[in-house]
């Protein structure tokens, strides 16, 4: 079975030959309507369908394609004109709607490509991005947290556990000369020896 997914899957060539067998059969109906009733907005099913799978350039070829199938069978109907000048502003209307059509059905299609691709990058962020808000309870002695059950928790694991953040352990400077001060003072006095007095 020929879906549009399966279509779109193959070359613009094939969303055409669609379009084609369509504007075909919007062409008999046409006939056999006669030219009491006026089918020209169901010529715009094709041209849509071609612009929408194979692009604006395609649609527009379509259009012309529809314009030659609407003349054929307003001639084959018997549809008489009051002039030459009437038969090409009629022709030149459905034109210019034909125009119109594709140009917002291109814009549209683009848009919604644009906003599919934005979607897709904001979940990708979104599922990045794990943030704390609002108020956290820290204790000013040790700086636990509390957590929402009111267990007290060390920063690490509470951090650990509601962001993506991982930890890596170090010493800042200050830590380090009160938790070490013999290797900072053998430091110090190896560059009181270096210097000249």
């Amino acid at each position: 079975m020929i879906t549009v997914e399966t279509i779109k899957r193959r070359t613009p060539a094939s969303a055409l030959a669609l379009g084609f067998v369509i504007n075909l059969v919007v062409g008999c109906f046409d006939y056999v309507t006669g030219s009491d009733i006026g089918l020209s907005v169901f010529y715009l099913i094709p041209i849509i369908l071609v612009v929408w799978l194979a692009g604006r350039t395609s649609g527009l070829f379509m259009a012309a394609l529809a314009l030659i199938t609407m003349s054929v069978t307003d001639y084959a109907s018997g549809k008489v004109f009051s002039s030459l000048f009437v038969e090409i502003w009629n022709g030149l209307v459905h034109l210019a709607f034909f125009v119109v059509i594709i140009i917002l059905v291109s814009k549209l299609k683009a848009d919604l490509e644009e906003r599919s691709r934005l979607i897709g990058e904001l979940q990708d962020a979104m599922a990045e991005v794990k943030t704390l808000s609002g108020l956290l309870p820290i204790c000013a002695w040790c700086k636990n947290i509390r957590d929402d059950d009111g267990y007290w928790n060390k920063v690490e694991s509470y951090i650990a556990k509601h962001t993506e953040a991982e930890f890596t352990h170090g010493i800042c400077p200050e830590c380090a000369r009160k938790v070490y001060p013999e290797l900072f003072d053998k430091d110090a006095k190896r560059s009181e020896e270096k210097t000249p007095q």
